[in-house]
């Protein structure tokens, strides 16, 4: 396969030369178990090139990845969608700027805010009407964050949201780390390729590659030397070629190899599931019969309406079955299908949802209220990097946060930094299932004698 770094670190592993450099494995000293990875986890030497500087067998890996998804560039990333949302938000929005972001917004976007200086306004929904609406507003605006797909596998029209950042222009930073497996499924290129100006996706969340990998894929408006600057400054001087071969190695087996048909299969396995759990009518499997544009892979069944929460079908499934789901709530259950999935492994899935039915003997959940409003008492900035003291959730109300408190998975920061913590947020965090007996950091209010609130 044309997987130009894997190949590389191969025809090394086979060279056996003589390893008088990092890691200090030398690519046999290791528990047998990771013995035959050690083989090819290399570091920058000449033959396997320098991520940060852009040469050798890793720029032609990228390259590859940037045709593949459709980008005018692609970038390797080591630590996750995080760095990348760094990265990006760096690249977009100029220091103690504003942003309009997608309040679904990962927590790591709160990460970005703070070490940037930047203040956000926020959409209730990601959509070209709420986006217009705003950069009409608050003209200054040179940056539009959104998620899309979200953890569930709503898509947002990335194309028209990217038209109107255009017309304003704002530059459009979209997170797409639930969608790198995109191109291989039919559901197109990446977003950078779509009108974005940056997207983000996590290569290790959806693709057979190792943990903590992700790509940062630009439309050629940033000059590579300003990206890899921007990457290295979030990401480790020391980056894993162990896990960027996995990356180069699985795109190849998708594009090359049997991964794309396989990926093909599992979607439509999770049609056939969808439509059986439908059919049966007790739970409600989330499909594009709802009006949604959906991630063809992405298995959210809605167990409350049977019911049965999120949170008790979610322990059912992993007590008595032996399956682990991504995540769960109040109301639902999600699954991550992907190309490593087989079809008895979707059957035993498919099965295990129609053993839950028995348990679903109560009403309907009434519908999930949304998070009360956030009341913005200090910057992000400040708030993070303030003085700070921890109480539990419960004891916490009408104080200010110093971090996100964002239940995990998904990582939805339902308060931000800086925001009050008020009681309805606290009852509110009680009914979507929230540990409120948990610490949480709130600001230390000794630390700001004789400062306003905002």
């Amino acid at each position: 396969m044309d997987a130009p770094l894997y190949n590389a670190l191969c025809a090394l592993r086979g060279q056996k030369g003589l390893r008088m450099h990092m890691p200090g494995h030398k690519g046999k000293g290791t528990a047998a178990e990771f013995a035959a990875a050690a083989g090819l986890d290399y570091t920058e030497i000449g033959p396997t090139g320098n991520l940060y500087t852009g040469e050798g067998p890793i720029a032609a890996a990228e390259a590859l990845a940037a045709r593949d998804w459709g980008a005018a560039q692609a970038f390797f990333l080591t630590g996750g969608s995080t760095q990348g949302v760094l990265a990006g938000l760096s690249l977009c929005a100029g220091p103690g700027s504003r942003i309009l972001l997608d309040r679904n917004a990962h927590r790591a976007f709160y990460s970005a805010m703070a070490l940037l200086d930047l203040t956000p306004v926020y959409l209730d929904r990601p959509t070209a009407e709420q986006v217009s609406a705003a950069l009409s507003k608050y003209e200054t605006i040179q940056a539009v964050c959104i998620t899309s797909p979200t953890y569930y596998g709503v898509i947002a029209d990335v194309e028209e949201i990217a038209a109107v950042c255009r017309a304003h222009g704002a530059r459009l930073l979209v997170d797409e780390a639930h969608g790198a497996h995109f191109p291989f499924v039919g559901r197109g290129s990446c977003a950078a390729a779509r009108g974005a100006s940056v997207s983000v996706s996590s290569a290790h969340k959806t693709l057979p590659v190792l943990g903590s990998t992700a790509l940062l894929f630009t439309d050629g408006s940033f000059s590579p030397a300003a990206v890899r600057e921007k990457t290295a400054l979030f990401g480790t001087s020391s980056p894993s070629y162990l896990l960027m071969a996995s990356i180069d190695w699985a795109r190849a087996y998708l594009t090359e190899g049997a991964g794309g048909a396989a990926y093909r299969t599992v979607a439509a396995e999770a049609a056939r599931l969808r439509a059986q759990i439908n059919k049966r009518g007790v739970f409600h499997a989330l499909c594009e019969t709802d009006g949604l544009s959906l991630d063809p892979t992405r298995l959210t069944v809605d167990t409350g309406r049977g019911g049965l929460s999120g949170h008790q079908a979610g322990e059912r499934l992993e007590q008595e079955y032996n399956i682990w789901p991504e995540m769960t709530d109040r109301d639902r259950v999600v699954c991550i299908l992907t190309c490593a999935d087989t079809a008895e492994e979707l059957e035993r899935l498919g099965a295990a949802f129609a053993a839950l039915e028995q348990f679903a003997d109560a009403a309907p959940f009434p519908p999930c209220p949304p998070p009360p409003p956030p009341q913005v008492r200090r910057s992000i900035r400040e708030a993070v990097f303030a003085p700070r003291r921890m109480l539990s959730l419960a004891e916490a109300a009408g104080c200010i946060s110093a971090s996100s408190i964002a239940p995990y998975p998904p990582g939805v920061s339902v308060v931000a930094p800086g925001e009050e913590i008020t009681r309805e947020i606290v009852e509110y965090l009680a009914v979507v299932g929230y540990d409120v007996s948990a610490p949480v950091p709130v600001l230390d209010e000794t630390g700001f004698v004789g400062k306003e609130t905002l």
